[in-house]
């Protein structure tokens, strides 16, 4: 069984694990400046010069190994590499190319191909070594015909910032079969699977490259901040196989939609399912202690709907110093981008409406 499989097929709003109580503050701050950097990463990427590495300084350098490889992470952290029976944490250098992670000690080099890893784990921390590390990232992988696992533990944001890469690394460039929408509403669509590429953004997951009918042009992307739900089930193909397939349903233009996702690899299927946990859990932690009236909540619903060149105050029929208390108030909240237009909902901001656009079509 996978781990998909094994932290319940059904994976509701909240559901997923991570660090108890609320993170809104503080590390929510931090949080929206290390996925700024992710943001421009996923900008940069795709060239064929080296790229920047990421460190705990949060500055950036260009390496290149003598293999020809980019470094895209070079940090020093405590880990326990290879499922070491005795859980003693040591310092070394964490590496990671688009081919491999290492992880090395003046003494030991453990090399983990991208391709090995089968699961990545962030935040959870294993009860063997709880006591070494505040927060981790743990990378499962198989090496010859046995699984290992390794967890690195460090402060928040450089655990956090190198998994997002970690996740990217394993997945951008995959091949994926899409059906969208598979459902509208309650509505079963009769719509073909298409095969796509995939790639990750903070935001959203993106299929590039395929012939995916959507209601706008451009690639077919579901916003991680829309969905409502989202369940990994085993369904049996037309020669008899089994494959798993990620259903979600996301909020598309107020309405509910499913779309429905599989990749041959059972490993990218599982990891996929975890960045989807991982980055609901994270937007919603961000919002369980925001506290959004019913005027307020008008103005985010206005600034979603409606276009950037409608005047919101008319619409919403207050005056200007009215809207420009509101809107002051929802970006001390970090719901939208700027205090002043032209505005933007961030995630957690999206995330709002589309629970109350949920509300409604239940």
């Amino acid at each position: 069984m996978t781990t998909a499989d094994s932290d319940n097929q059904d994976s509701k709003r909240g559901d997923d694990g991570g660090s108890d109580g609320s993170e809104h503050g503080d590390v929510a701050e931090q949080r929206s400046e290390l996925l700024e950097a992710y943001r421009k990463g996923s900008k940069e990427e795709g060239g064929s010069e080296s790229k920047s590495q990421t460190n705990p300084s949060g500055k950036s350098k260009t390496s290149r190994e003598s293999s020809g490889e980019s470094i895209v992470v070079d940090f020093v952290a405590n880990f326990v590499a290879g499922g070491d029976a005795a859980f003693d944490p040591v310092k070394g250098r964490v590496l990671m190319s688009e081919r491999r992670l290492v992880l090395a000690t003046s003494k030991t080099k453990t090399t983990i191909p991208i391709t090995s890893i089968y699961d990545i784990a962030v935040g959870q921390v294993p009860p063997e070594v709880e006591e070494f590390f505040d927060y981790t990232v743990m990378v499962g992988y198989v090496d010859g015909d046995y699984r290992r696992s390794t967890v690195i533990g460090g402060d928040r944001e450089t655990i956090e910032k190198f998994s997002l890469l970690l996740f990217r690394a394993t997945l951008n460039g995959s091949t994926a079969l899409v059906t969208h929408p598979a459902k509208v509403g309650g509505r079963v669509m009769d719509t073909p699977k298409q095969k796509t590429g995939l790639h990750l953004d903070y935001e959203s997951v993106t299929f590039t490259g395929g012939d995916v009918s959507t209601a706008e042009e451009g690639p077919f992307s579901i916003d991680l901040a829309s969905v409502i739900f989202f369940e990994v089930m085993e369904r049996s193909t037309d020669d008899g196989k089994r494959m798993l397939v990620l259903s979600v349903q996301h909020v598309e233009n107020g309405q509910t939609v499913t779309s429905e996702i599989s990749m041959t690899s059972r490993r990218k299927m599982n990891i996929l399912g975890r960045y989807l946990r991982l980055i609901y859990h994270w937007i919603k932690s961000d919002v369980r202690d925001v506290d959004v009236d019913e005027s307020e909540l008008e103005v985010l619903v206005g600034l979603y709907s409606t276009a950037e060149e409608i005047d919101l105050s008319s619409l919403l029929d207050i005056d200007e110093a009215e809207l420009n208390a509101r809107l002051e108030a929802l970006h001390e909240d970090d719901l939208i981008t700027d205090e002043e237009p032209p505005v933007d909902l961030t995630p957690q901001g999206r995330f709002i409406v589309n629970e109350e656009f949920e509300d409604i079509n239940v």
